[in-house]
Parts: C-alpha cells; structure tokens; sequence
C-alpha cells in the first residue's frame, strides 16, 4: 500500500528554505547586536572603573598616549577588510549566484570608504581640528 503525498504540504519546502535563510539572517543580526552590546557594557565598565580608581588627568594621558596606535589599528582592520572581502563575498553568496557576488564586489569600496569617512571624521577629529583653526583664524 502506498501513501499518497499530503496535499496541504505541498509547496512548503520552497518556504521552509525562504524562511530559514531569513532566520538565519536574523539570527545572525540577533547574535552580532548581542555581541555588540556586550562590548559597549565592557568598555563602560572598564572606563568607568578607570574614572574612578584615577584621575581624568590620568585617564585623557592614557587617550592621548594610545590614541595613534588605536588609530593605526583602526586603519590597519579597515584595510584588512579590504582585503578580505572577495572571500567574504564567496562565503555570502553562492558561486552559481554571479549577480549577488557582482554586486557584494561593487559594495566593497562603498563600504571602505564610508569606513574611511567616519574614521576621518569622528576618529580623527576631523572636525573639531577644522573648527578650531577657524576660530582662530576669526
């Protein structure tokens, strides 16, 4: 005797592969902002203690000491993610998938240059370096 294929199944396949992938891709987002939030409480944490065991002559010291290696180090990942990214472009999409690795290869330079902007802006103080000479140039 043989069974016959439940009717009201049919098709769900397609949708348990569309629906895994998108929980995937949550599960992911879920576990990168956990990760994230984890490391912005250990750094409160550590510069908190930090406050409190020294002085805040101590502790902008400390800035001002590790300020350019941690700014070369920041330099050094952005390019590192240069770098690496044809493989993490290989790792996201399929090697049949040449529209979806096309376009990871286009966003590279969009995504290491905004990286660039951002260091140059916030990380290097770029603005607070521009406005300051222009108060004193006023």
């Amino acid at each position: 005797m043989s069974r016959k294929p439940n009717p009201s199944t049919r098709g769900r396949s397609a949708m348990a592969a569309c629906s895994n992938a998108t929980g995937l891709r949550r599960r992911w987002f879920l576990t990168l902002s956990l990760v994230a939030a984890a490391a912005v409480i250990v750094v409160g944490v550590v510069l908190w203690q930090a406050v409190e065991l020294s002085s805040l002559a101590a502790v902008s010291e400390g800035v001002d000491r590790w300020g350019p290696l941690l700014g070369g180090l920041r330099l050094a990942l952005i390019g590192a993610l240069a770098v690496v990214w044809p493989c993490l472009s290989s790792l996201h999409s399929r090697a049949d998938d040449e529209a979806a690795r096309a376009r990871w290869m286009d966003l590279r330079w969009r995504v290491v240059g905004w990286l660039l902007v951002i260091e140059l802006i916030i990380g290097q103080n770029l603005l607070g370096r521009f406005f300051s000479a222009a108060m004193h140039l006023a």
